[in-house]
């Protein structure tokens, strides 16, 4: 019984042009009194590479993949937000102040990621090369992250 070469999967290079989204990952972990801790610092970075017009054709595709796939990750759920410093003497009803939660919430993580890759993509459109590379690093502080655009040579 044979497989029609339309139905067989190519374990080989796709001819198609397409993007390709890679990623690597860091982080360590501390073990005091027999229990774990994730240190502070960790690293997530995607590389995204395909040509400009491949690029923003695929840019819905591209951003729910990355932000489906970040949010799955253990990182997620220890990025830090901004520090926001409020005055304690503002609020004097208060007579037990609430911590504030150092952590960000899905949703600014989600907005986040995704503004840093509809910039990217557009300045890899405006660059209007074959083949870019996007890398995007994000870290275990939001306001740190950042994609950059580079160009492959052809």
């Amino acid at each position: 019984m044979g497989v029609t070469s339309s139905n067989a999967q190519n374990s080989g290079e796709n001819l198609q042009p397409s993007v390709q989204i890679s990623k690597s990952s860091t982080n360590s972990y501390q073990i005091v009194n027999e229990t774990a801790y994730i240190k502070p610092y960790f690293d997530t970075s995607y590389i995204i590479s395909g040509s400009s017009n491949l690029l923003n054709n695929s840019q819905n595709i591209i951003n729910s993949t990355i932000i489906n796939d970040f949010l799955s990750s253990p990182p997620a759920g220890y990025i830090m937000q901004q520090n926001n410093s409020s005055n304690s003497t503002t609020n004097a009803t208060n007579v037990l102040p609430a911590l504030p939660n150092p952590f960000v919430d899905q949703e600014t993580i989600s907005a986040t990621i995704q503004q840093q890759l509809s910039e990217a993509i557009s300045s890899a459109i405006d660059i209007d090369y074959f083949e870019v590379d996007i890398e995007c690093t994000f870290g275990n502080k939001i306001q740190d992250w950042d994609c950059d655009v580079y160009s492959l040579p052809t």
